[in-house]
């Protein structure tokens, strides 16, 4: 006849229900799906020229702080938090440098605009991100996008035209798809300005 050690038995059992309860609590339970938001190129007034020369768009950098695809979210001059589960399709000084290079393609200005350029260009414009989030005060949203733009000759050190700019876009709700579209409108506003700006500095 076998004697059973309750004493270790029940301990062994529980230990065993915890981690089913818990297998069941992780597996089971139903799980948000991740949700991922890209910058799109709006419509805006383009610059009349004729096309001349190459230009290469450098990736832009980016303030350390949304070297991420999280998208930013702040609810006073003191946080800085992220969504978990509303995510930037890639980085934000990936697609910022996309987005500029499809507008400097769409403006005509250049017969050649490349990201990674085969040969050496003529024209270089690069940028800096310094800010790319969603702030929440009370019951008002908004987006904010802060960015310098920079166009030099390639040959030379000193940019023909440098300007930083920065907005706010009124969100209608608080929800990552209206900061998308929120922030797509400011750099169309930039870009719409930074093509004048291009057209001009590269005719003096």
């Amino acid at each position: 006849m076998k004697v059973f050690d309750l004493a270790r038995i029940i301990p062994a059992a529980a230990i065993l229900l915890t981690a089913m309860t818990m297998t069941a609590c992780i597996g089971g339970a139903s799980s948000e799906p991740t949700r991922y938001y890209t910058l799109a190129v709006e419509k805006i007034s383009m610059p009349e020229a004729s096309a001349k020369g190459k230009v290469q768009v450098r990736k832009f950098t980016i303030d350390p702080a949304y070297q991420r695809a999280n998208i930013v979210y702040r609810e006073s001059a003191y946080d800085f938090m992220f969504y978990d589960l509303d995510l930037w399709a890639s980085r934000p000084d990936h697609m910022v440098t996309q987005v500029v290079a499809e507008y400097l393609q769409k403006s005509g200005l250049f017969e050649t605009v490349e990201i990674k350029g085969s040969s050496k260009p003529e024209f270089e414009v690069s940028g800096n991100i310094a800010a790319i989030e969603e702030v929440d005060e009370g019951s008002s949203q908004y987006a904010r996008l802060a960015i310098e733009i920079s166009f030099r000759k390639v040959d030379s050190e000193v940019p023909l035209f440098e300007k930083r700019y920065e907005d706010k876009e009124t969100m209608d709700k608080r929800e990552p798809r209206f900061m998308a579209e929120a922030t797509s409108k400011m750099l169309a506003r930039f870009m719409e300005d930074a093509l004048k700006e291009v057209e001009e500095a590269r005719t003096k």
